[in-house]
């Protein structure tokens, strides 16, 4: 599962569905390419 939330402890975006051992990067890349998948802005950290 990959969930990302806001420095106030929202939850802004859930991935579930990733069964057994996989790399971090796999589930990245995978949440990037959906079509309303996970949305990174350059220039924010």
């Amino acid at each position: 599962m990959l969930c990302v939330c806001t420095p106030d402890m929202h939850f802004v975006y859930v991935l579930p569905g990733w069964k057994g051992f996989v790399a971090d990067g796999w589930i990245l890349r995978d949440a990037i390419s959906r079509r309303h998948g996970l949305k990174v802005h350059h220039g924010k950290v």
